[in-house]
């Protein structure tokens, strides 16, 4: 798959609206991993985690924004969600270690600001468990091996 950069706001909406639904599909779980602070800026933003991650040998197949807010990586089977929650309900919710990110409000939040439901989610053909961490500003979600 090669990599896309979307920049236009209709196309960056769409965008968030399909990669929600695809981490949000029925069966998949999320769990809070440690956060780290470096001195200064270790991760200051979604386009140089990319290319750390890049050099890593992980792809990246998709680029979200300019400056980028989002980046989606794979090796083999493991998929690696980088971003920089641009809604600050979300950014706390994230951040705050006793939210429960399976919270069904949490959920309904995360479909409502996309234009979706419930109705409109699959469920996950192999459930998968996410792994959120956050390095300074920038959040990371990783899925286990396979």
């Amino acid at each position: 798959m090669s990599e896309k950069t979307v920049q236009s706001a209709t196309g960056l909406d769409g965008a968030v609206a399909a990669l929600r639904r695809h981490l949000l599909e029925k069966g998949n779980r999320f769990e809070h991993g440690p956060d780290y602070e470096g001195n200064g800026k270790v991760l200051a933003s979604v386009k140089q985690t990319a290319r750390m991650y890049e050099s890593m040998g992980y792809t990246k197949l998709v680029e979200l924004g300019d400056p980028p807010v989002y980046a989606l990586l794979q090796r083999g089977h493991r998929e690696l969600h980088v971003f920089q929650p641009q809604d600050p309900q979300i950014r706390q919710w994230l951040a705050d270690e006793r939210a429960n990110p399976n919270d069904p409000a949490i959920r309904a939040y995360m479909l409502g600001t996309s234009g979706l439901s419930e109705a409109d989610l699959a469920v996950a053909a192999k459930p998968r468990r996410y792994h959120i961490n956050e390095v300074d500003e920038v959040f990371i979600v990783t899925s286990d091996d396979d």
